[in-house]
């Protein structure tokens, strides 16, 4: 059984990663278009985004455009430099950091983004990592989530484990939900879909337990003037 990577290996491997993404800043990537879509019906001006896992800036600086002040943390100095010298903004802050013992002291977002990034992190490292995105977010706090889907991950390591990243893990839909709902997020919007081929990807929005609650509350009591049934 091989020795699971040190937070260092993992670091090299990233720094070692960018002479691949940093092609994404020169050609289209599909898959980013279809997350700024996403991003743009859930981004809004003026508000506090955490981006967790930001490599290059790509997504970071998208959501700076659609008004947003953006913190961007990733593992890698080599990717954050980068990022820093090709996805700069005034009103972006990058930051050198493992996301699962990130601290942010008393700040907190109004939307938090994990976009290519909770299947990079391994399975025991995940309760520190949703301790630290419950410490990071307020009652109106946005969760948007874009993950590989697991029956990808398991079939690639089986048949392709040569194509999967140093740490690529399969994290199911109940997985996900459970791990949320740990920190009373509910799952309000999933999309599965596929870039190259069906079932490659899904998409996540979760907000606070309390806030679909207390819109049920104001539905049924009669503000909105709606009926149930």
């Amino acid at each position: 059984m091989s020795s699971k990577p040190t937070t260092r290996e993992v670091r090299n491997y990233y720094d070692n990663f960018l002479s691949y993404l940093k092609y994404d800043h020169v050609r289209e990537n599909t898959r980013h278009i279809r997350i700024k879509n996403d991003l743009k019906n859930i981004i809004k001006e003026g508000m506090k985004v955490l981006d967790l896992g930001c490599g290059t800036g790509i997504t970071t600086k998208y959501i700076v455009e659609l008004g947003a002040k953006v913190t961007g943390i990733d593992i890698s100095p080599k990717l954050i430099e980068f990022a820093r010298e090709n996805s700069n903004h005034e009103n972006i802050e990058y930051l050198i950091h493992d996301i699962t013992d990130f601290n942010p002291g008393k700040k907190t977002f109004d939307a938090i983004c994990l976009i290519d990034i909770m299947e990079h992190i391994p399975i025991e490292k995940i309760p520190k990592l949703i301790k630290n995105i419950k410490k990071c977010s307020h009652k109106n706090t946005i969760i948007y989530l874009n993950i590989p889907d697991a029956r990808l991950q398991l079939w690639m390591k089986k048949n392709k484990p040569g194509r999967l990243q140093i740490i690529d893990e399969g994290y199911s839909i109940t997985n996900i939900l459970d791990w949320f709902k740990s920190i009373d997020f509910e799952l309000i919007n999933i999309k599965v879909y596929g870039i190259d081929f069906p079932l490659q990807y899904i998409s996540y929005i979760f907000v606070r337990k309390d806030i679909i609650y207390h819109n049920y509350k104001k539905y049924t009591g009669g503000e909105s003037g709606g009926q149930c049934g």
